[in-house]
């Protein structure tokens, strides 16, 4: 039991990780997809901002350039050439420390003259830049207009970006101003402190998420399994199990109790298959062995010949009680397969009725039965199939005839009122629980099977009615009092054609 318990709790366990490791792989390969969206995003957002930084001053480069008078001014004398070369310098300085670029003036020829890194009172660049002359390919692309662009030479760092516009004096290029930004240095850092803030975030919701997972993939995969459980219960045939019906999930709820009726539905067929296992067996040993008995006395001459006749009767009628427990069983093979198919014809119902009545005469006689209702009838017609309704009729008359007791009475009753043919079979005697007769028409079913009144039957005859009456489109059902009667009715549509 407990080995049982063990192996049913790492069962669980096993579907919870499963499914968990399902989901939270999911979870992070969404999220992994984000972080590059995002990085993606970064970037650009990035790249925008700082094209629009560098423009802007480069801007204010080139209006402070020409507004100096930096470029071939012959009357400024040189206290004036340098205090505007230290006006411009300090510019440069300013805004390449503001904004951690770096900005360097050119003329035509791509010679450096002036950069943000140059010291105070130093013109013609820094350590870096003097001496240094930039690429024909680019002072020619910007002496054509201004452009940004991701250039990685001899000139730029690999993934520099670059803002470039040429410095107008009139109508005439005069010099060139470049602002360049450092991806590594600017792009990475930025990212950096973006992608820290996120990761944080990140880490925060995927231990809320995870929980979260952990809690849905439990309501999920504990009553799958449970479920599991009960139905492996069910392939052995134990019905008697139930599945939970109080888990969060409506939809699991709803299939537990879908799973529930199911065995309950089980249960009762597997019952009833039972029972009529039982009661064949039991049905078609008893009259074998008594026509076997009788023969075989009558052959070897235990019972004497003047008593063969008497005895070839018994026999004769458990030969007949057999046949019609077969051809039962046979019509309910038909009926359950489709195989048989209706030939309704209009037909007087009612001489239907008397003639079915006639065949148990002799039982009526010796139970002093009286049979009532047939003064009251008349002509009744029904459009059927007159030898499946010839089979209903028999099998009704024959239970009010076994359940009538000594002088009791039978009433019989037909009816047409231009839509609908209804007849009725009711008779006197003990009558039916309400327990019983709400089950009476299922198949193998027997009513009480305590007493005695109905020993010669497998519970086929009345699944049997009410199959017949449903495939003519029409209606059965069955009343009683206990201690005074049992009615069976039942109606077909008629349509003369």
């Amino acid at each position: 039991m407990a080995k049982r318990k063990i192996n049913r709790r790492r069962k669980r366990a096993g579907i919870l990780r499963k499914y968990f490791f399902r989901y939270a792989v999911t979870v992070v390969a969404g999220f992994i997809a984000l972080c590059f969206i995002m990085m993606f995003f970064i970037g650009s957002q990035w790249w925008d901002e700082k094209n629009i930084s560098l423009n802007r001053n480069i801007n204010n480069i080139c209006e402070t350039y020409i507004t100096l008078s930096i470029h071939d001014n012959p009357d400024k004398s040189k206290a004036e050439a340098a205090a505007a070369e230290m006006t411009l310098h300090n510019v440069l300085s300013t805004m390449g420390k503001a904004t951690l670029s770096e900005y360097f003036i050119t003329d035509i020829d791509g010679n450096v003259l002036y950069c943000s890194d140059c010291e105070a009172g130093k013109s013609h660049g820094c350590e870096n830049h003097r001496n240094y002359n930039v690429a024909d390919e680019h002072i020619k692309r910007a002496l054509k207009g201004r452009f940004s662009d991701y250039i990685g030479d001899d000139d730029f760092d690999i993934g520099s970006f670059v803002v470039v516009a040429p410095i107008i004096d009139g109508t005439e290029p005069v010099a060139v101003v470049f602002g360049v930004e450092d991806a590594i240095t600017g792009l990475v850092p930025y990212s950096v402190r973006i992608i820290e803030s996120f990761f944080y975030s990140l880490i925060i919701a995927l231990i809320a998420v995870f929980l979260a997972l952990f809690f849905i993939t439990r309501d999920v995969a504990l009553p799958l399994t449970d479920m599991q459980k009960i139905t492996a219960l069910y392939a052995k045939g134990e019905f008697d199990h139930k599945v939970r019906e109080n888990y969060k999930n409506r939809e699991l709820n709803d299939f537990a109790k879908a799973l529930n009726k199911m065995a309950y539905e089980l249960k009762i067929n597997e019952d009833s298959r039972k029972s009529f296992v039982a009661n064949v067996s039991h049905e078609l040993k008893t009259p074998m062995t008594s026509i076997g008995g009788f023969i075989d006395g009558i052959m070897d001459g235990t019972i004497p010949s003047g008593e063969a006749k008497k005895y070839l009767g018994i026999v004769s009628n458990e030969v007949k009680r057999l046949s019609r427990m077969v051809v039962s069983m046979l019509n309910l093979s038909k009926i359950e397969a489709g195989e048989i198919e209706l030939s309704p014809i209009i037909y007087d119902v009612s001489a239907q009725v008397f003639e079915t009545l006639l065949s148990f005469e002799k039982t009526i006689n010796e139970k002093h039965i009286e049979i009532e209702g047939f003064e009251e009838i008349g002509s009744v017609m029904m459009r059927a199939d007159k030898d499946l309704i010839q089979q209903v009729i028999y099998n009704l008359l024959d239970n009010a005839v076994k359940f009538t007791p000594e002088s009791g009475t039978i009433t019989v009753f037909a009816k047409n009122d231009g839509e609908m043919t209804r007849v009725s079979i009711k008779n006197s005697g003990p009558g039916i629980s309400e327990e019983e007769i709400a089950r009476i028409f299922e198949r193998f079913y027997k009513v009480d099977k305590s007493r005695s009144y109905d020993t010669k039957g497998v519970g086929l005859g009345l699944y049997i009615v009410k199959t017949i009456i449903n495939m003519h489109d029409g209606e059965i059902s069955a009343s009683s009092k206990q201690g005074e009667y049992t009615e069976f009715a039942f109606e077909i549509p008629f349509a003369d054609e």
